[in-house]
C-alpha cells in the first residue's frame, strides 16, 4: 500500500513522496531541493523534518491526523523561514458548501481534470454487488467499487 501511495502521488505530480519511516531518504531530498508546498496525511513529531525541509514563504497543508499526536511547531519555522500552515478537512468543507454555486465549480473543474488526463482514478475494480465476496478478498489488493448499473445489469438478478 506504502509503494503504491508514493507511486500515486508521483504519477499525480508530486516530486517527491516519503513515508514518516523515510526520514533519511526525505532528508538527503532537501540537500538538493527546497520544496514550497508540503502535504502531511500523518501529523505527529515526523511533521517537524517536514518542516525544516521546506523553503522561505512555504505552505504546509495537514489533511490528516493519522499518528493521533499533537504537532509542536518550533516559533522559528514559522517566524524566520514564514511557513505558512494550513489545514483541511472535507467533511467541514461539504458541509460548509453544499449545493453552492463553489461545489458546482469544484466539481466542473475536477471533472475537467479527469476529461484532459490531468486527473486520473485511482486504480480499482468495479463489481456488482453479487461479486460482494470476491470483492472482499482483494479489498486489500486494490479498490473496491460496487456499481448499481453493473449491479442492475447483472443476470443473476433476474426473478422468476
Amino acid at each position: 500500500a506504502v509503494v503504491s501511495t508514493q507511486s500515486t502521488g508521483l504519477d499525480i505530480g508530486a516530486d517527491a513522496v516519503f513515508t514518516s519511516s523515510q526520514r533519511a531518504e526525505m532528508e538527503e531530498f532537501c540537500k538538493e531541493n527546497t520544496p514550497r508546498l508540503a502535504l502531511n496525511m500523518v501529523g505527529g513529531r515526523e511533521t517537524i523534518q517536514l518542516l525544516k525541509c521546506l523553503g522561505e514563504k512555504s505552505h504546509l497543508v495537514t489533511y490528516g491526523a493519522m499518528s493521533n499526536s499533537p504537532m509542536s511547531v518550533p516559533f522559528g519555522l514559522q517566524v524566520f523561514k514564514d511557513i505558512t500552515l494550513h489545514s483541511y478537512w472535507m467533511t467541514r468543507w461539504t458541509k460548509k458548501h453544499a449545493r453552492s454555486a463553489l461545489e458546482d465549480e469544484m466539481f466542473g473543474k475536477i471533472a475537467e481534470f479527469y476529461q484532459s488526463g490531468e486527473l486520473t482514478p485511482t486504480p480499482h475494480n468495479e463489481n456488482s454487488f453479487h461479486d460482494f465476496p470476491e470483492a472482499l478478498d482483494n479489498a486489500f489488493k486494490i479498490k473496491q467499487l460496487f456499481v448499481v448499473d453493473k449491479t442492475l445489469a447483472d443476470p443473476r438478478n433476474v426473478t422468476e
